[in-house]
C-alpha cells in the first residue's frame, strides 16, 4: 500500500473533534487496519486534539496531520500557539504509566496516551509544539 497523509487545519473548538476523529476511522478502515488499531489511534487522537483545545494559548487553531502506511500511522498534532516550555515539554517526557494516576481527577491524559501507541513524542520547533503519535500493526500477509 502507498503510503496516505491528510492534513487538516482546525478552529480550536470541541465540536470539531469526533468530526476529525470520524474522518480518520473511516480512512483507516478503510485501507484495512486492524479494528484494535483504529481504536487505538481514534481514542489517541482525540486525547491528543482535546490537550490543545483545553491548553493551547494564543492561538484559534490547529494543525493535524494523519500519516498511514501499509504497517504504521503517525498523527501529529500541532499547537500553533506559544505551547509548551522546555521544562514542560522534560515533564511531559517523563510522564508516568496509565496505572500510577489510576484513580487521580487529573493528569491522565499522556499517560494514557502512553498506553495507546508505540511512540509518544514532543517536538518544539519554532513558534509550534508538535505531539507526534505512532501506532504500528502486523502487516497483512498475502494469500
Amino acid at each position: 500500500m502507498a503510503q496516505i497523509e491528510l492534513q487538516l487545519s482546525l478552529p480550536r473548538d470541541a465540536r470539531y473533534v469526533s468530526l476529525l476523529r470520524r474522518i480518520s476511522e473511516s480512512l483507516l478502515r478503510g485501507l484495512e487496519v486492524p479494528a484494535e488499531t483504529v481504536d487505538d489511534v481514534s481514542v489517541a487522537l482525540s486525547e491528543a486534539c482535546g490537550n490543545v483545545i483545553r491548553h493551547a494559548e494564543g492561538t484559534d487553531e490547529y494543525g493535524i496531520r494523519l500519516t498511514v502506511g501499509s504497517t504504521i500511522c503517525e498523527v501529529e498534532v500541532c499547537d500553533l500557539g506559544p505551547g509548551f516550555d522546555r521544562k514542560m515539554l522534560e515533564e511531559a517526557e517523563r510522564v508516568p504509566s496509565i496505572d500510577a494516576v489510576d484513580g487521580a481527577e487529573d493528569g491522565r491524559g499522556l499517560p494514557l496516551l502512553r498506553a495507546l501507541v508505540d511512540d509518544l513524542q514532543f517536538v518544539r520547533e519554532d513558534e509550534t509544539t508538535t505531539v507526534r503519535l505512532i501506532k504500528r500493526w502486523d502487516g497483512l500477509v498475502p494469500l
